[in-house]
């Protein structure tokens, strides 16, 4: 489930970074070329050349608006964070699946060395906030639910599949509350 969590933080901040980038690269870019427009063309557009200073400036104050909030939350930063915990439990994760298959292997001597280093590296990951624990449990759940679901109708459509899995679980949720 925390392999699950951190790639989609990883995901979603590193979306959330490269929306933020490319839309500070446009407007800059924009603002960039607005200043060498030809005292012309702002004629022909109908706009004066005060009216013309007012909006570059106020371009220039959003962009380093968003300049400065891509620092202060420094999703591309936390994006990373989490890469690195999804790419550390990926071997701890098969690791527990060899200790699981074969426990003859696993003495107490070793179990003890195999909880130490998930102790050791587990303490090193960036937290899953509390915030968007609950949804990010619900998204993996879904995605275990739906994995089952496409292993036992391969040929279906994955969209009907999900909005199967959608369904059935809001009517299951209806139902349960109308009942309670």
């Amino acid at each position: 489930m925390m392999i699950t969590m951190h790639s989609s933080l990883a995901d979603r901040y590193l979306r959330r970074a490269q929306a933020l980038e490319i839309t500070l690269l446009v407007c800059s870019i924009l603002l960039v070329s607005c200043t060498f427009l030809d005292p012309k063309v702002l004629v022909y557009l109908s706009v004066s050349n005060e009216s013309a200073r007012v909006v570059i400036g106020l371009c220039s104050v959003a962009i380093f608006i968003l300049a400065t909030t891509a620092l202060v939350v420094n999703w591309k930063g936390k994006a990373t964070e989490h890469k690195k915990a999804f790419e550390a439990l990926i071997p701890l994760k098969a690791e527990c699946r060899r200790a699981q298959t074969a426990e003859n292997e696993y003495k107490n001597e070793g179990v003890l060395d195999f909880n130490e280093k998930c102790s050791l590296i587990m303490g090193t990951l960036i937290p899953i906030p509390n915030s968007q624990f609950s949804r990010l449990k619900s998204q993996h759940e879904r995605k275990v639910v739906l994995s089952k679901l496409i292993s036992s109708h391969p040929g279906s459509s994955v969209f009907l599949l999900r909005f199967c899995l959608w369904y059935g679980a809001n009517k299951k949720a209806w139902k349960a509350r109308v009942t309670n």
